[in-house]
């Protein structure tokens, strides 16, 4: 996990993804929904796994295949899967491995909870390559304050399965405490993920 600049890029807002999707659409000339069904009618389309195997096929759009499954992905995940109040390392840390199972790059994510341990939003902030990514720690802690929130966790993944802390892993770390303890909100760990397994560097004492 580097915090340099590099290729990767900081992940679209749902909304931000959402009115990218809606442009690719109008490009190919569909407009509202009636346009929309009739051409899902034209493709014979009558079902999600249709829409998935034409997504994934040469008929569609590049653009239009990469927006319309991350839009997917985005509903999925907002299925509620988990406790909705977390209660030991092990259980966030258990639940994290398994979020992030199979992730073939790198991706960052925080979780927001109150004073309760309710947890008030998960977000994908970030995504990379499979072995570098680009962290800002002001857009975490902006999410943070838009949440109003007590405390965070903060979750990566290494897709080769080695949960090990890298140099720049404890970097981020240190510099994601200092700036809660300067905003007043709990840093409460930044748990590292893969092949479902995970390492919590609050459990190492890191900070």
């Amino acid at each position: 996990m580097n915090i340099i600049k590099s290729k990767q890029y900081l992940v679209d807002t749902d909304i931000e993804l959402l009115d990218n999707l809606v442009k690719q659409l109008e490009e190919v000339e569909i407009c509202n929904f009636g346009q929309l069904i009739s051409q899902l009618r034209q493709l014979q389309i009558a079902d999600f796994n249709d829409l998935l195997q034409y997504l994934s096929s040469a008929k569609c759009n590049d653009q239009l295949a990469i927006l319309s499954e991350e839009v997917l992905e985005r509903l999925r995940l907002a299925i509620p899967d988990r406790e909705s109040v977390l209660t030991s390392s092990n259980e966030v840390g258990t639940y994290l491995a398994n979020k992030l199972a199979g992730r073939k790059q790198e991706e960052l994510w925080a979780i927001y909870i109150d004073n309760s341990n309710h947890i008030i939003a998960e977000k994908k902030l970030f995504k990379g390559t499979l072995d570098k990514s680009v962290v800002h720690p002001r857009e975490i802690f902006r999410w943070a304050m838009i949440y109003a929130c007590a405390g965070i966790f903060v979750v990566h993944n290494h897709p080769s399965g080695n949960v090990a802390p890298s140099q720049s892993d404890l970097k981020l770390t240190k510099m994601l405490q200092e700036g809660a303890d300067l905003l007043q909100i709990d840093f409460l760990d930044h748990f590292i993920v893969g092949k479902g397994h995970y390492v919590s560097l609050r459990e190492h004492e890191v900070f």
